[in-house]
């Protein structure tokens, strides 16, 4: 509703409201009263709730209320001033005022909880102010209503007087302001605990009415029920419930805080004229006090937020975790709004779901959100936004949320109605301050935990199989410029952490490496601590949905600060004397013990820890003690992939971003969840050591020719539940039940599984599986162990002691049943009483209702101080206060066994993780033989031809394919061309390639080095025949690209690549390098291209493939004896002008580079292809011309660049001013090289 008009002060004002008064009271006649409706009060209630609507006329308001027999109208108010003068006022309401210039306000909202219609012997202002909306000032019990004789209606007046249009409208609403409230003497005689919020207090039932929920404000006041007393004392409990208002009690008279800006001030709604019966001065006053509550806003700090630190969104530094929240502020909370503001202070950027017996609601920014996001519907709580949702779809909400890139947290209930009950009377005899008991009274609530997508636990939420890895990565530049970095890796669904500590080179590539490995989905770093180039690469390289958390420098832990909580975590009491500082003692895991000494790796581990603390869900992974050192490159131990090779190759995922045509969904074939995440692993970090290859080659030929083993296998690993994740959260106690008895079966079966797996594989040649099943511990004796401790209640579904297991539980069973034995016996003394058989009779869920007798309807000789509960029509249920006492003794008794039960299960979980090592090491066997399983059925789906690899030992890697073929384009083309692969074994080193664009060059590069990576997997590979000395690692340097993250252009990056190559390459490495320097002129690229070249043929002596288009790439080292020249062939038909693509990778040098052929393919215009033909046949003659020209001049010309510098290397040597290379293999290769140089030019002179 619309403001309205503030008061006039002027004389020909107040004589213009004074004729409006009399144009309403003179001429009653003159309007015939008619029947109004009974649901008038309601209806102006609602209208009271629509700050949008505009003020009903006069005509309308006076149509729809002129007199009622129900009493609901001001109809029927007597034609005098009695009733209105100021005197008759209540003694706790304030006096109507008027308000100018009424701002809108979230003011409407708040008169659900105050119109109650019960005032305290001390009512405020504001609660008299809005009890006008209230249907009880309608009832005719009201001492006002007696007096009604007749009802009597005064001529309407004109549309087109304003002012009496108003007058109307507040005398109208003004009548219905002074009807007392027929509860109103049951306030002052009820005690204080009336006055606070029965919704955010003690409930009656731990099972909140849900029906409060599904209804709305004006829904739930409907006339009718309010004209008794026995439904005036149900509305009152049921708005109790409703409200979040927790009103103090009559004895603190506590004042109540103004409600929010944003809402229409209700007094003001209720008509503008209120003050017309005040005097000038009373107005007056009454304009500054409401120009005073309107200032007032109980939650101005959100108008203007800032941090703890006082610092606002937008400015350098501003944490948005955290909320500023004034003294004064705190002062004004409600008992509930004190606990939800404390919580929220601290996670200002979570959305929060508070638990509210079955809901979860969201409150104030985090309403809106849902509202928003989600369209939930957003309904005001007293002062603030809410939307609900039951607390059973909290893991459908929460993903919702997760998958819009919020935080999630909830805080729970930490007891129920009853256990709130049993706490406050526990504390009664200890005087505490009515504040504090006001705040005992509501149920304690506590946050949980909070989710974010790189964190998550509970199994409903994580909906990837693969891990998602949350990482803390902290860098330290030194003065020479190189970048190191620490990290710690959280795989928070398993508690597995990793620990990193590398120094890294101008192209970051090891954390290029380990960022494309893991694919974080969230990152945590302290602000200002990352480089510009760092950010930069990260940017480029994360996940579009990556969740950036950023700490303050006062946040995390320093390296000492970790220290000192890693001894204090891990470290029992009787040990705290040993601990000394700044020294990590025993007991801490050897995984962190091991990076003891690496201060980065220490303190992105304490930024961890720190960060797991404020999502409350630090012990639960860090107690897991699961910590491992983490190399990203593993250098020395497997084929090192970094990250520009995974992501040319294609292995993880295509250029896209998606793993469609991957090389990981060619081979994944894996069917269990842990199983699938090792061999992810597997695929970035394959073999490099013969004797591992072969033997992994051996069992998957065995697996491929035991077709009954798989089955065996399929049956067993089929259906089998995440143990490995489930695991982790029987650790973290945060395991439900059914899924503790299915992880309890699931071992059983594995136990059983492994072992006859391992019988059935003792005839195979391989000893590979055998040796791997037998090292599956035995689970019998531990599953014994856990089972004899527990049974299941079929009923329940809970975990309870075997009887005399548990003291505590089975003490508790004996009271109860004692106080159910006494029950029974009092109902059989009720049956010889009466006269007739009687039972008990129990609500269908929860505690409230017990022990009701039920009897006939008709039954006679009822005691009479039984009282009846309900009925229906055979039957009747009663109340006996006598068995009250020993009903409250059972009610609590059940409780204190729902604790019992609790505290068992924790122990029982505590128990089974105590053997966490063991089900993990046969987690761990049966994940292993899953990859393989996974490795011979992708060999299988080869194809044919497809072959075993043959692996030799040697000094520099060599490879030889016959009709290799692409894994996954083969699979999609039948017509796919197979190319023999040759480098190394005796053969140039280095394949230097030509030919045209589209001719497949790339495409035989990838496929060169996927066959690489599926040999050294230990699988077979799509080739007639294959053999190999293992490669160390794949560097490539390929596509144009640049980098705006970075700042780089497109050559920049190729001579930041180039340069990483030369300096990591080995003779055991194999190099791609593709059409390198591309990215500057023709003169610069070309001779940029010539000396890598030449570096990579003579000194670093890899396998390499070398593509480019610098067709005199291939004169100036044709004499070279470690380059081969090869191109892809094609054919040209001159008379249509067409290029044939053959797809074959050949001997010799591409007569050209088609450039004018493929440009004609890709559609460019004729005359533009023709032109260019002009030009390029051109440039090509004068480009000879001239090289042959200087040839003839000069007899040195003869000989190229790189051969003089060849023999200026010898002269070199041979003066002592440079020495040859350590490694023994270079030595050779390059001494044989030079050699056969010399002996080139020699014989060619």
């Amino acid at each position: 509703m619309a403001p309205p008009k503030g008061p006039q002060k002027t004389k020909s004002n107040e004589n213009t409201k004074q004729k409006s008064l009399m144009n309403w009271l003179g001429k009653p006649g003159e309007v015939k009263p008619k029947t109004g409706n009974a649901s008038t009060a309601s209806a102006s209630s609602q209208t009271v709730h629509t700050p949008a609507s505009k003020p009903p006329s006069v005509r309308a308001l006076t149509s729809s209320s002129k007199s009622s027999d129900t009493g609901n109208s001001f109809g029927g108010t007597p034609p005098t001033s009695d009733p209105i003068d100021v005197d008759m006022l209540s003694d706790g309401e304030e006096r109507p005022k008027q308000k100018q210039n009424v701002r809108v306000k979230r003011k409407i909202v708040i008169e659900d909880s105050d119109d109650e219609g019960d005032t305290s012997t001390t009512v405020n202002a504001t609660q008299a102010k809005y009890r006008t909306s209230s249907p009880e000032y309608y009832d005719k019990s009201s001492p006002s209503r007696a007096r009604v004789k007749k009802p009597r209606v005064s001529k309407l007046p004109s549309d087109d007087d304003d002012d009496d249009d108003e007058a109307a409208t507040s005398f109208s609403a003004r009548l219905t302001r002074f009807k007392k409230s027929p509860t109103k003497h049951s306030r002052k005689s009820g005690s204080s605990s009336g006055a606070d919020d029965d919704d955010f207090i003690v409930p009656s039932d731990s099972d909140e009415v849900p029906e409060v929920r599904s209804s709305s404000r004006a829904s739930s006041r409907s006339t009718s029920s309010r004209r008794s007393s026995v439904s005036n004392k149900s509305r009152h409990s049921t708005e109790a419930n409703e409200s979040d208002s927790d009103e103090p009690s009559a004895k603190t008279s506590k004042p109540q805080r103004p409600s929010l800006k944003k809402n229409t001030d209700v007094g003001g709604s209720l008509g503008g004229n209120g003050s017309l019966f005040l005097t000038a001065a009373e107005q007056r006053t009454q304009e500054k006090k409401t120009e005073k509550k309107a200032a007032e806003d109980p939650f101005s700090f959100l108008i203007d937020p800032k941090d703890k630190d006082g610092v606002r969104p937008g400015e350098p530094g501003y944490d948005p975790r955290t909320l500023y929240i004034p003294k004064q502020a705190w002062a004004d909370f409600s008992p509930f709004e004190k606990q939800f503001w404390e919580i929220k202070q601290n996670h200002y950027d979570t959305v929060l779901f508070f638990q509210k017996g079955k809901f979860l609601e969201l409150y104030e920014e985090d309403a809106r959100i849902g509202h928003t996001e989600f369209d939930l519907k957003l309904t005001q709580r007293v002062k603030m936004s809410m939307v609900g949702v039951p607390e059973s779809s909290f893991n459908f909400w929460a993903a919702k949320f997760l998958g819009k890139g919020y935080k999630v947290g909830r805080v729970d209930q930490a007891e129920t109605a009853l256990g709130a009950e049993m706490r406050v009377a526990a504390n009664k005899s200890k005087g505490k301050s009515g504040d504090t008991k006001a705040k005992e009274k509501i149920v304690r609530r506590e946050l949980n935990k909070v989710y974010t997508n790189g964190t998550l636990v509970d199994e409903d939420l994580l909906t990837d199989e693969q891990a998602g890895h949350c990482i803390s990565i902290r860098e330290d530049v030194s003065d020479k410029g190189e970048a190191s970095f620490g990290a710690c890796v959280l795989d928070s669904a398993t508690s597995q952490f990793n620990l990193s500590a590398f120094d890294d080179d101008v192209c970051l590539t090891k954390l290029e490496t380990m960022i494309r490995q893991l694919r974080p989905k969230e990152v945590v770093f302290t602000k200002g601590n990352l480089s510009v180039a760092t950010t930069r690469l990260l940017k480029a390289i994360l996940p579009a949905a990556c969740l950036w958390t950023s700490l303050r420098d006062v946040e995390g832990f320093t390296y000492e600060q970790t220290v000192k909580e890693l001894n204090e975590m891990f470290t029992g009491e009787e040990d705290d004397a040993s601990m000394e500082d700044g020294v990590l003692v025993d007991t801490v895991p050897q995984g962190i013990r091991d990076m003891a000494g690496c201060k980065t790796a220490m303190e992105a581990l304490g930024a961890m820890a720190w960060y797991l603390r404020q999502l409350n869900i630090d012990k639960d992974l860090l107690s897991m003690k699961n910590f491992n050192v983490y190399d990203p490159m593993k250098k020395g131990r497997n084929l090192v992939l970094d990250g520009q090779t995974l992501a040319h190759v294609e292995v993880l995922l295509n250029n896209e971003g998606t793993d469609e045509g991957s090389l990981h969904q060619l081979l994944a074939r894996c069917i269990t969840p842990f199983g699938k995440r090792l061999f992810r692993i597997w695929l970035c970090v394959p073999l490099r050591d013969v004797g591992d290859i072969n033997a992994r080659l051996d069992a998957v030929e065995e697996l491929m020719e035991h077709s009954t083993f798989e089955v065996a296998f399929t049956d067993l690993a089929k259906g089998m539940p995440d143990l490995e994740r489930i695991v982790s959260r029987i650790h973290a106690n945060n395991c439900k039940v059914k899924d503790f008895i299915k992880v309890l079966a699931a071992f059983k079966k594995l136990s059983k599984g492994l072992n006859n797996l391992a019988d059935s594989s003792e005839s195979f040649e391989s000893k590979t599986i055998l040796g791997l099943l037998r090292s599956a511990p035995d689970l019998t004796p531990n599953l014994k162990n856990v089972e004899a401790r527990f049974v299941v209640d079929k009923d329940t579904d809970n975990l309870l002691p075997v009887e005399g297991k548990d003291e505590i539980y089975d003490g508790v069973m004996e009271e109860i049943a004692e106080l159910e034995n006494t029950l029974d016996a009092q109902l059989k003394k009720f049956e010889k009483k009466i006269g007739c058989a009687l039972k008990w009779w129990h609500s269908g869920t929860g505690n409230k209702e017990i022990y009701l007798v039920q009897t006939k309807a008709d039954q006679k000789n009822i005691p009479d101080d039984w009282i009846k509960s309900s009925a229906t029509k055979a039957l009747k249920r009663w109340v006996i206060p006598s068995l009250q006492t020993t009903i409250r003794s059972l009610k609590e008794a059940r409780e204190n066994r729902n604790t019992a039960i609790k505290e068992f299960k924790g122990r029982l979980y505590a128990e089974f993780d105590t053997d966490r090592g063991v089900w993990l090491r046969a987690v761990r066997v049966l994940a292993e033989l899953d990859c393989l399983f996974s490795l011979a059925k992708s060999s299988s789906a080869l194809g044919e031809p497809s072959c075993r690899p043959e692996f030799v030992e040697g000094d520099a890697a060599s490879i030889e394919f016959e009709e290799l073929r692409h894994p996954t384009l083969a699979s999609l083309r039948e017509s796919f061309i197979p190319n023999d692969i040759r480098l190394g074994a005796g053969g140039g080193r280095v394949a230097l390639l030509t030919g045209p664009n589209m001719g497949g060059k790339s495409t035989v590069m990838r496929m060169t080095a996927t066959g690489v990576i599926m040999a050294q997997l230990g699988m077979l590979v799509p080739a007639k025949s294959a053999r190999l000395c293992p490669v160390d690692a794949i560097l490539t340097r390929m596509g144009a690209y640049d980098n705006m993250f970075s700042n780089s252009s497109t050559f920049k990056v190729e001579l930041d690549e180039c340069c990483k190559i030369l300096r990591n390459a080995t003779p055991r490495s194999m190099v791609i390098l593709d059409e390198l320097g591309r990215g500057t002129s023709t003169y610069d690229g070309m001779a940029i291209a010539g000396a890598v070249l030449h570096q990579l043929a003579t000194h670093t002596l890899p396998l390499t493939f070398f593509a480019t288009h610098y067709g005199s790439l291939t004169d100036d080292f044709a004499y070279h004896p470690n380059i081969r020249n090869m191109h892809m062939a094609t054919l040209l038909d001159d008379e249509k002008q067409e290029l044939v693509f053959l797809y074959k990778l050949v001997e010799g040098v591409a007569s050209s580079s088609f450039g004018t052929h493929v440009a004609s393919l890709a559609g460019v215009p004729a005359d533009v292809v023709k032109r260019a033909e002009l030009v390029s046949d051109d440039f090509a003659k004068k480009f000879k011309a001239k090289v042959e020209d200087k040839q003839k001049k000069s007899l040195s010309s003869r000989l190229p660049l790189v051969a003089q510098a060849d023999f200026t290397y010898l002269l070199a040597l041979a003066m002592g001013k440079l020495k040859l290379p350590d490694d023994p293999y270079k030595q050779d290769a390059l001494l044989k090289g030079l050699k056969d140089t010399v002996r080139t030019y020699i014989q060619q002179s």
